[in-house]
C-alpha cells in the first residue's frame, strides 16, 4: 500500500512515545503522475499517528531519520511536516524535535462554558498553572487598559492552560476586586490546578447572562512563545471577551491567546425566518450580527 510506514524494530516503551527508536520506511509511489512525494510522506504520517493511537507529546522521528531511512530529501521531509502542521496534527519545538498534537478543541457559539467544562466535555484532562496574580489600585501603574472605570480596584489573573498536560493557551481575566474577594479568589486560589472562576461565581450565586466575545488571528510574540514552549511568530488565536451577570454589570474581561493548531470554534447560524435569503431579511429581525468587532476589542484591551 502507498505510503504505509512499517515499524521495523520490536521496541516496547512507554509513553510518551519515542519513535526515533523505530525504523520507519515509507512505501512511495515513484515516477511521474503520481502524488508529490512530501504529500504521500505526509499522508502516510497521517494514518500512522492514527492507526497507531499515538498520544499528544509522542515524539515523531527527526527530518534526518525520515529523509535518511527513505531516500528522500531533507527538504521533501520539512515540506511534509509543515503540511502536517497546517492540519493541526503535529507541532515542532526548538531544539526538542516534532511531536503529536492533541486533536483540535471544537468549541461551539454562542458558548458560556468555562475552559474546565470545555476540555472536560470532550474527553480530555483541562489543567492550569498559574503566571500571574496581580492587584491594582485605582489609577496604578501599569494597570492594564479594559472597560471598567479608572477609579474601580480590579485583579487580574494569568493562567497557562494546558490539556492533557500539554500547554495550550494563556489566559488573562481582569476582575472588579470586590467581586474576586466575594468568591474568595486570592492567589493561592487562583494557583489551584482545578480552580474554575464560572464554578466560583456560580457557587456564590452570580450567574453570567450576556457578554461579547472577538477572534483575531495573531502570532505569538517572544514571551508567549516561550510559555507555550513553540516558535516564535506561531499562529495564535486572540480571543476578547467582556462578561455581564444578570444584573448587567461587567464581572470579567478576558483576554486568551490560544495556539492556532488546537483550538477550533465552530459557528452555527441560520436566518430567524426560515426559507427567507438573509440578505432579504429584515434588519429588525433578531439575527445577531455585529462589525467592527476588531478595533472595539483592541480599543477594550490593548496588549
Amino acid at each position: 500500500m502507498t505510503g504505509q510506514l512499517v515499524k521495523r524494530n520490536n521496541v516496547t516503551t512507554t509513553s510518551p512515545l519515542h519513535l526515533e527508536e523505530f525504523s520507519m520506511k515509507v512505501d512511495l509511489e515513484q515516477g511521474r503522475g503520481g502524488p508529490p512525494m512530501y504529500l504521500q510522506l505526509a499522508n502516510a504520517l497521517q494514518a500512522f499517528i492514527a492507526d497507531e493511537q499515538l498520544q499528544p507529546g509522542d515524539l515523531l522521528p527527526s527530518e534526518n531519520t525520515l529523509a535518511s531511512e527513505n531516500h528522500l530529501s531533507r527538504a521533501t521531509v520539512i515540506k511534509a511536516f509543515d503540511t502536517l502542521i497546517e492540519r493541526g496534527l503535529i507541532s515542532r519545538r526548538q531544539g526538542r524535535g516534532t511531536f503529536v498534537n492533541a486533536r483540535p478543541m471544537e468549541r461551539q457559539l454562542p458558548d458560556f462554558t468555562s475552559f474546565s467544562e470545555h476540555v472536560h466535555g470532550l474527553g480530555l484532562a483541562p489543567g492550569s498553572e498559574l503566571l500571574s496574580f496581580e492587584r491594582y489600585e485605582p489609577h496604578a501603574a501599569g494597570r492594564p487598559d479594559s472597560p471598567f472605570a479608572d477609579d474601580l480596584t480590579v485583579v487580574s489573573v494569568e493562567r497557562l492552560r494546558l490539556v492533557d498536560g500539554v500547554p495550550v493557551g494563556i489566559h488573562r481575566a481582569l476582575v472588579p476586586a470586590d467581586v474576586a474577594d466575594l468568591i474568595s479568589m486570592g492567589e493561592r486560589e487562583a494557583a489551584r490546578p482545578g480552580f474554575s472562576f464560572y464554578e466560583a461565581l456560580k457557587a456564590n450565586e452570580i450567574y453570567l447572562a450576556s457578554g461579547e466575545e472577538t477572534l483575531r488571528a495573531i502570532n505569538a510574540n517572544a514571551a508567549d512563545a516561550a510559555v507555550l514552549n513553540v516558535d516564535e511568530g506561531t499562529a495564535l488565536i486572540e480571543i476578547v471577551r467582556d462578561s455581564r451577570d444578570t444584573t448587567g454589570r461587567l464581572v470579567e474581561v478576558v483576554r486568551a491567546r490560544y495556539l492556532g493548531s488546537q483550538y477550533l470554534y465552530h459557528i452555527t447560524f441560520a436566518p430567524s425566518t426560515p426559507g427567507v435569503n438573509h440578505e432579504e431579511q429584515d434588519s429588525t429581525d433578531s439575527f445577531p450580527r455585529s462589525g467592527g468587532g476588531l478595533a472595539a476589542a483592541a480599543q477594550r484591551m490593548r496588549r
